[in-house]
Protein backbone atom coordinates (compact mmCIF):
# COMPACT_ATOMS: atom_id res chain seq x y z
CA UNK A 1 0.00 0.00 0.00
CA UNK A 2 1.67 3.42 -0.71
CA UNK A 3 2.72 5.48 1.58
CA UNK A 4 0.31 8.40 1.41
CA UNK A 5 -2.81 5.93 1.52
CA UNK A 6 -1.44 4.99 4.67
CA UNK A 7 -1.41 8.18 6.13
CA UNK A 8 -5.14 9.01 4.73
CA UNK A 9 -6.16 5.52 6.67
CA UNK A 10 -4.51 6.71 9.62
CA UNK A 11 -5.86 10.36 9.87
CA UNK A 12 -9.15 8.57 8.75
CA UNK A 13 -9.18 6.28 11.63
CA UNK A 14 -8.24 8.99 13.90
CA UNK A 15 -10.94 11.24 12.93
CA UNK A 16 -13.72 8.46 13.45
CA UNK A 17 -12.38 7.56 16.58
CA UNK A 18 -13.00 11.28 18.13
CA UNK A 19 -16.10 10.87 16.83
CA UNK A 20 -17.00 7.73 18.60
CA UNK A 21 -15.35 9.64 22.14
CA UNK A 22 -17.92 12.81 20.91
CA UNK A 23 -20.47 10.55 20.49
CA UNK A 24 -20.10 8.91 24.06
CA UNK A 25 -19.54 12.03 26.11
CA UNK A 26 -23.43 13.31 23.82
CA UNK A 27 -25.14 9.74 25.35
CA UNK A 28 -23.55 10.82 28.74
CA UNK A 29 -25.45 14.53 28.25
CA UNK A 30 -28.55 13.05 27.58
CA UNK A 31 -28.54 10.37 30.24
CA UNK A 32 -27.12 13.26 33.10
CA UNK A 33 -30.02 15.46 32.14
CA UNK A 34 -32.50 13.21 30.98
CA UNK A 35 -32.32 9.64 32.75
CA UNK A 36 -30.38 10.77 35.90
CA UNK A 37 -31.84 14.12 36.47
CA UNK A 38 -27.91 15.95 37.47
CA UNK A 39 -28.08 18.64 35.46
CA UNK A 40 -29.71 20.62 32.23
CA UNK A 41 -28.83 22.59 29.85
CA UNK A 42 -29.34 26.28 29.54
CA UNK A 43 -29.73 28.51 25.80
CA UNK A 44 -30.55 27.20 22.64
CA UNK A 45 -33.18 24.18 23.62
CA UNK A 46 -31.54 21.10 23.75
CA UNK A 47 -34.18 17.92 22.67
CA UNK A 48 -32.67 16.23 19.92
CA UNK A 49 -29.89 13.80 19.83
CA UNK A 50 -27.84 16.52 17.68
CA UNK A 51 -28.10 18.85 19.62
CA UNK A 52 -26.34 17.04 22.41
CA UNK A 53 -24.14 15.72 19.86
CA UNK A 54 -23.56 19.49 18.55
CA UNK A 55 -22.44 21.19 22.63
CA UNK A 56 -20.48 17.60 22.67
CA UNK A 57 -18.53 18.82 19.62
CA UNK A 58 -17.89 22.37 20.68
CA UNK A 59 -16.78 21.26 24.44
CA UNK A 60 -14.58 18.65 22.94
CA UNK A 61 -13.13 21.04 21.15
CA UNK A 62 -12.78 23.49 23.48
CA UNK A 63 -14.11 25.64 20.90
CA UNK A 64 -16.72 26.51 23.88
CA UNK A 65 -19.38 29.21 21.51
CA UNK A 66 -21.91 29.28 24.61
CA UNK A 67 -25.08 29.66 22.77
CA UNK A 68 -25.75 26.09 24.64
CA UNK A 69 -24.38 25.94 28.25
CA UNK A 70 -24.72 23.01 31.34
CA UNK A 71 -26.07 23.41 34.49
CA UNK A 72 -25.45 21.98 38.16
CA UNK A 73 -23.35 18.66 37.72
CA UNK A 74 -23.24 18.33 33.84
CA UNK A 75 -20.88 21.33 34.39
CA UNK A 76 -18.16 19.08 35.38
CA UNK A 77 -18.78 17.17 32.89
CA UNK A 78 -18.19 19.51 30.42
CA UNK A 79 -14.83 20.44 32.14
CA UNK A 80 -13.97 16.55 31.73
CA UNK A 81 -14.51 16.30 28.21
CA UNK A 82 -12.94 19.90 27.45
CA UNK A 83 -9.17 18.18 29.03
CA UNK A 84 -9.92 15.24 27.56
CA UNK A 85 -10.45 16.41 23.99
CA UNK A 86 -7.50 18.64 24.64
CA UNK A 87 -5.69 15.83 25.53
CA UNK A 88 -6.27 13.50 23.03
CA UNK A 89 -6.42 15.54 19.89
CA UNK A 90 -2.88 17.11 20.71
CA UNK A 91 -2.25 13.15 21.03
CA UNK A 92 -3.76 12.80 17.53
CA UNK A 93 -1.63 15.43 16.28
CA UNK A 94 1.85 13.82 17.50
CA UNK A 95 1.19 10.19 16.62
CA UNK A 96 0.01 11.44 12.88
CA UNK A 97 3.36 13.09 13.15
CA UNK A 98 5.43 9.76 14.26
CA UNK A 99 3.47 8.06 11.29
CA UNK A 100 4.27 10.44 8.84
CA UNK A 101 7.94 10.22 9.71
CA UNK A 102 7.73 6.39 9.48
CA UNK A 103 5.83 6.00 6.41
CA UNK A 104 6.27 9.11 4.24
CA UNK A 105 9.65 9.56 2.53
CA UNK A 106 11.07 12.80 2.68
CA UNK A 107 13.28 14.52 -0.45
CA UNK A 108 16.41 15.95 1.33
CA UNK A 109 16.42 19.67 -0.36
CA UNK A 110 20.43 20.03 0.55
CA UNK A 111 22.21 19.80 -2.50
CA UNK A 112 25.87 17.88 -2.04
CA UNK A 113 28.06 19.61 -3.00
CA UNK A 114 31.17 18.82 -5.31
CA UNK A 115 32.31 15.08 -5.26
CA UNK A 116 29.58 14.57 -2.34
CA UNK A 117 27.50 11.18 -2.51
CA UNK A 118 24.28 11.11 -1.16
CA UNK A 119 23.89 9.98 2.28
CA UNK A 120 20.54 7.34 0.78
CA UNK A 121 20.56 4.01 0.37
CA UNK A 122 18.96 3.20 -3.05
Amino acid sequence: MAPSLRILMIVLAVFLVHMGEVTLYAVAYWLGGQVFGIGSFGGVPTNAPLDYFYFSVVSFTSLGIGEVFPHSHLRFLTGVEALNGLLLIAWSASFLFVAMNRLWEWQSFSVPEAGETPDRAD
